[in-house]
Formats: C-alpha cells, structure tokens, sequence
C-alpha cells in the first residue's frame, strides 16, 4: 500500500516515463504527455528520441547511454521538443531497473520542467550582455565630448591668435 502512495507522489509531482533497453517509451504518465504535447497512445511503442530535440549533439546522448547500459543512474539537464516543436528543459534522473538476474530490464526517468528558470537565465545574460554595450557606448560617448570640447577649445585659440593677427 505504502508502495503504491509512493508512486503516487512521484507521478503527481513529476514528469516520468519508462522504456526498454532499447529506449523504446512503455510508460507515461500525464504530466509527460502535457509537457511533450503527444497524447499516450502517440508515445507508447515509439523510440524515445520522438521528443528529442535537434540541437543536442549525439555525444551527449552516447555518455547518457553510455552511463545508463552500465547500469548507473543518469543525472542531468536534457533539451527535450515538444510535437509543435517548443524547446523544453528537463533536469532529468534515468535508472535501470535490473531484474533477479542483474540484468537491465527497463529504464525509468524522472523529470521535472526548468524550462522557465532556463528562459530567464538566458534573458538575464542578454540584458547583462546589453548592459555591458550600453555602458561601452555611454564611455564611448564621454571620451567623444572630451575630445570634441579639446578641439573646441584649440579651435577657439587659433581665432583668438588669427584675430590678434589680423588686428
């Protein structure tokens, strides 16, 4: 019974899914389906990569795979895309389920969506990033009128000096 609650609260509060060692999806729950916009049944039986985004390298998902074939637990951030295409960010644990003999049996991965931390953090970098050229430009700016009010003044003293010649 207390197995069961358990479960409960981890499907309830996360995004989790379940697939064969070859990364074939047997398991989603509801919070799976709403985060990758798939419904269950266009999910289960097809490889994990349908919610794979493009812009990952294949490198990254050879060390996933990598960990995971050699029966250790997965952790990391994974960029995931949804069935209209949006980019979503997963901090993501998969383990192997082995079964009596020790043998890898399943994969479950347990995530929850970062993507909105992800999304202010880059748009933090690019106001920091704007910041930084505004300041450039405003320090570009004075050393300008600095230059500017030299040449004034040297302008002023040459018509000073052509008017007492002139006089």
């Amino acid at each position: 019974m207390k197995l069961q609650q358990y479960q409960r609260a981890i499907d309830e509060s996360n995004i989790v899914s379940k697939t064969d060692i070859n990364g074939i999806i047997t398991f989603v729950n509801d919070e799976f389906c709403k985060i990758s916009g798939y419904l269950r049944d266009e999910l289960i039986g097809q490889s994990h990569n349908i919610v794979r985004h493009p812009d990952v390298p294949a490198k990254y998902f050879k060390r996933l795979w990598e960990t995971i074939l050699n029966k250790k637990i997965y952790k990391g951030l994974i960029k995931n895309r949804t069935k209209d295409g949006k980019a979503v960010y997963l901090n993501t644990t998969i383990i192997p389920i082995l079964d009596n003999n020790n043998e890898i049996e399943e994969f479950v991965a347990i995530c929850y969506d970062i993507t909105e931390m992800i999304e202010l953090n880059e748009r933090l970098m690019r106001a920091q990033n704007d910041l930084r050229k505004t300041k450039k430009l405003v320090e570009l700016n004075r050393e300008l009128e600095e230059r500017v009010a030299i040449e004034v003044a040297k302008n002023e003293e040459q018509s000073k000096l052509m008017f007492h010649k002139a006089a």
